[in-house]
């Protein structure tokens, strides 16, 4: 198979560096167009399926799932730009990293907070933990928690 003819499978996945198993599942989902074939079977993948999955590489980069890197190709194929869509989609998962860090910060603090109790009680850690501490089916500090 030449160049100028197309790349098998191999050859693509080589060229972008994804596997030929994803590429195969990209096509299944309708993220990249069905590849032609050969006369024994063989698919042909050729610069616009290239292009493709560098487009779908850049959009996961934004966070983007599959399903909305498939939202904005449909709306291409249907001739509008998806500039507008992008932006969406971006700012929500925007504000879906916000959330996340803010609950991790308050988790953090929880946790931290946790810690500092134990090490008040534990603050000898050569010295037998006293029983009333760790009293408990497996940990009393655990256990203790309200």
């Amino acid at each position: 198979m030449t160049d100028r003819d197309g790349w098998l499978i191999g050859k693509l996945s080589d060229r972008v560096g994804i596997s030929a198993h994803t590429i195969r599942y990209y096509e299944r989902l309708g993220l990249l167009e069905p590849s032609k074939r050969t006369e024994s079977g063989y698919r042909i993948y050729g610069e616009e399926n290239e292009e493709r999955l560098r487009f779908i590489q850049k959009a996961k980069r934004f966070g983007l799932s599959l399903d909305e890197i498939k939202q904005l190709i449909t709306v291409r194929i249907k001739g509008t730009p998806p500039c507008a869509s992008l932006k969406t989609m971006v700012k929500q998962h925007l504000d879906d990293l916000d959330r996340k860090i803010e609950e991790m910060v308050s988790l953090r603090r929880e946790i931290a907070s946790r810690y500092k109790e134990i090490d008040r009680l534990l603050a000898d850690v050569s010295a037998p933990t006293p029983k009333q501490i760790c009293r408990g089916k497996i940990c009393g500090l655990i256990e203790s928690i309200n």
